[in-house]
């Protein structure tokens, strides 16, 4: 029985629109890897802002920066995923599967971009594949010694540098190339890899 004040699921209370247009799907995104984007894009949108106004609005610098922060956690811990599952295909243990994985990131990892950067190095040296670029890995770096848990950008007080100011456009520039070269690069590699696994397995047997 629902109790008074109770307002229920509040997605289910706004499944319903005058034009089709206002309308989100639920979960309609990929997974991590489409989360990813939409945070990328999110702070894409937020540097727009930032752009069009006649006088920089320093407001929005944190929230640009927690949205391509947290976009470059999502497509790391993608990346890992399927690593994983690479190396499952190519008849390694992979140490961590499925469950004990998603685990491993609540746990252990978190929201620390630095070990997540350090674990997927390991893996794409184990899989032969190429390693993230020496600017995308600084910039990791960079970004984990500034927010080692997620917490900088995204409350008052929390974030320690010794700057006093920052080249806003030249930072969305990097994120940008990070992420490009995770979600784009490192994930369109190890998908391919995966398919190639697939049809050794396929054609020769595990």
């Amino acid at each position: 029985m629902r109790h008074p004040g109770d307002v229920g699921d509040l997605f289910s209370s706004l499944s319903d629109a005058e034009h089709f247009g206002d309308l989100a799907f639920v979960g309609h995104y990929d997974g991590d890897a489409g989360l990813a984007e939409g945070f990328a894009e999110a702070a894409e949108a937020i540097f727009s802002a930032w752009q069009d106004q006649e006088w920089a609005n320093d407001r929005l610098l944190l929230p640009i920066a927690y949205n391509y922060r947290h976009a470059l956690e999502l497509a790391l811990k993608q990346a890992i995923r399927d690593a994983t599952e690479c190396r499952q295909l190519g008849g390694d243990d992979p140490g961590l599967t499925a469950q004990p994985l998603e685990a491993h990131f609540k746990q252990k990892q978190r929201h620390r971009l630095g070990p997540l950067a350090q674990q997927l190095a390991g893996m794409l040296a184990e899989l032969n594949l190429a390693q993230l670029p020496p600017d995308t890995s600084r910039l990791l770096q960079g970004l984990h010694q500034l927010d080692p848990t997620g917490e900088a950008f995204r409350y008052d007080g929390h974030l320690k540098t010794s700057a006093s100011h920052v080249d806003v456009p030249r930072l969305v520039q990097r994120f940008r190339a990070a992420f490009g070269i995770i979600h784009g690069g490192v994930l369109t590699a190890l998908y391919e890899h995966a398919s190639f696994l697939r049809e050794i397995r396929a054609e020769y047997g595990p």
